[in-house]
């Protein structure tokens, strides 16, 4: 007969054996999927954008697809992955072909998402607009025309909104929109048809009172004008939500979210706060890294989580030209506030030069 002392340390070796077999299979089933997630966030991607446009491109075809594709091989080098195309829609162009579908293709086989540029407060062609719709431009106090369509007027809204609909019978990664907003210096419009909507709601034309921040109704003028512009972006929203398709929607927009509503009446801050946009880009064309991070910082603050902040990095603008150490240092600056994202204005100014200082540095994998 075996001493109970043994038998106690048999079931004892075999408590500790079945530990071990259940541990290592744990460590078989979880330490894998541990990995796993650890490897999903590491390859989230970083949004590395560049703004082109259709005018970079030769006008014949088979040219055209060849400079797509060198530019679209330079643009790997540092893996950008979203372009965002201007006067890519068949409206925006004399081209015979299909320039979006064809930009769509090569930008496939280079892994870039192609986001046609919607621009609605852009400046018109004010010939043809006055023959086709001059009751959609916009009219200054005195009654002058101005080469611009009036975001106010609900008809105007729905042909940029038609506008999209185009865009989305396409493979596109997203929908940009660029002069999302009224002219410079409160280029609202002064026509009879909005000061009489305005009236209606308020009782009085914008053009009877104060213009000046000392008049509640002129206050509210400059209110009504940007809900004007949101109506736009929430009409865009809804077209893109009905259509089924993952496609992102992305502003460009002033620096400053206070200033850029009262001036243009562009009131990101509301657009990012209610999901009405998934990518703001903040026009930060500034030659000064101070400045830039000082803005990135106030429009993540504006942002509050709810929305992606993907600074755009000017190069060559009206208002800057940068330094190819500042270019390095402004790409930093989106790190350091972990914006996972940015955007390159433009690929005209984008050198192959800039590019291998990038490659070389900070976009070197």
């Amino acid at each position: 007969m075996i001493p109970q002392r043994y038998d106690v340390t048999k079931q004892a070796n075999t408590r500790l054996f079945k530990k071990r077999f259940y541990a290592l299979i744990l460590c078989i089933i979880i330490l894998p999927l541990i990995s796993s997630c650890n490897q999903e966030k590491k390859k989230e991607a970083e949004m590395r954008g560049i703004w082109i446009h259709q005018g970079m491109f030769d006008p014949d075809l088979g040219k055209a697809t060849a400079q797509m594709d060198s530019l679209f091989i330079r643009y790997a080098a540092i893996d950008i992955n979203n372009i965002f195309c201007f006067n890519a829609l068949k409206e925006d162009h004399p081209l015979g072909w299909d320039f979006l579908q064809v930009l769509i293709e090569e930008g496939k086989k280079h892994g870039m998402g192609i986001h046609p540029i919607i621009y609605p407060g852009y400046q018109v062609n004010l010939e043809k607009a006055l023959v086709e719709h001059p009751d959609w431009l916009i009219r200054d106090m005195n009654g002058q025309v101005m080469p611009h369509f009036n975001l106010a007027l609900p008809e105007v809204r729905q042909y940029w909104i038609d506008r999209v609909k185009d865009a989305l019978s396409y493979d596109i990664a997203g929908i940009h929109l660029d002069y999302i907003r009224f002219p410079l210096n409160q280029g609202y419009s002064y026509d009879s048809l909005t000061c009489a909507m305005f009236r209606q709601e308020w009782g009085f034309s914008p053009l009877e009172v104060s213009h000046d921040s000392g008049s509640m109704i002129w206050c509210e003028w400059i209110k009504w004008n940007a809900r004007q512009v949101t109506a736009l972006v929430t009409g865009i929203r809804d077209v893109i939500k009905e259509s089924g398709k993952s496609v992102l929607l992305g502003a460009d927009v002033f620096p400053d979210a206070g200033l850029s509503f009262y001036e243009i009446g562009q009131d990101w801050a509301s657009w990012m706060q209610t999901g009405l946009v998934d990518i703001v880009c903040p026009m930060l064309y500034t030659s000064n890294p101070e400045h830039f991070r000082s803005y990135v910082l106030r429009a993540l603050e504006a942002a509050d989580g709810k929305c992606a902040v993907h600074p755009g990095i000017g190069i060559a603008t009206s208002h800057n030209r940068i330094s190819k150490k500042t270019l390095v240092e402004e790409v930093e600056i989106t790190r350091e506030f972990s914006c996972n994202g940015f955007a390159f204005f433009s690929g005209y100014s984008l050198t192959p030069d800039m590019i291998d200082t990038l490659r070389l540095t900070v976009l070197n994998q």
